[in-house]
């Protein structure tokens, strides 16, 4: 990458100022930060999300302004921002504690909310969105994609509520939480990111 005094920067470089940024920000809230078993590592793959999503956001042939604090923030459509809307999926269902054994069989008419039928209408567009990105070949079509969904399950938790639900209903909340999960998760994986289960 070339500045506009045109002076060389690294990968390398950029890629320690922001596993260093990011791991700042994670020391803000001890308490978080206590429970994250290793958070040099944590920190390096915000870091490297950061960077890649920042790279994947536009199209191949556009460039774009370089901005550490815009990337390596968690308020909008950011690396942090897609871990963290993942990680809090993973802690959702975590505290839920419902076995895998019963979220399969779970009765899914049962989400008929708004919010819920937007979820399920956006993971069910998925596969669709990857024969786009292969036709394309833009990684930024998963990444629109993952934002959109991240931002409607983002949006649901306070209408579909897991923990304190009557329990079919809890379940097939789960369930929808589950899936939602799991496409983020491949999307991510897809894009080379390393998705994190807490941060």
């Amino acid at each position: 990458m070339r500045t506009r005094r045109r002076t060389v920067v690294f990968l390398d470089d950029v890629l320690k100022d922001v596993g260093e940024k990011m791991h700042e920000v994670m020391r803000k809230n001890e308490k978080k930060y206590a429970q994250v078993s290793d958070p040099e590592r944590t920190a390096d793959i915000l870091g490297i999300s950061s960077v890649m999503v920042q790279d994947m956001s536009g199209k191949r042939i556009n460039n774009y302004r370089f901005n550490m604090d815009t990337m390596t923030s968690f308020e909008g459509d950011t690396g942090p921002y897609l871990q963290y809307s993942h990680a809090r999926l993973c802690s959702i269902l975590l505290k839920a504690g419902v076995p895998a054994s019963e979220i399969e069989p779970a009765n899914l008419d049962l989400l008929a909310e708004h919010h819920a039928i937007n979820v399920v209408r956006l993971i069910a567009q998925f596969p669709d969105t990857l024969q786009n990105t292969l036709k394309t070949l833009e990684p930024t079509t998963i990444l629109t994609y993952l934002f959109c969904l991240t931002h409607a399950v983002n949006s649901s938790y306070d209408v579909l509520q897991v923990v304190g639900s009557e329990r079919e209903l809890m379940k097939a909340r789960v369930a929808l939480y589950d899936a939602a999960k799991s496409v983020i998760n491949n999307g991510m994986r897809l894009l080379g990111l390393t998705p994190l289960e807490r941060m």
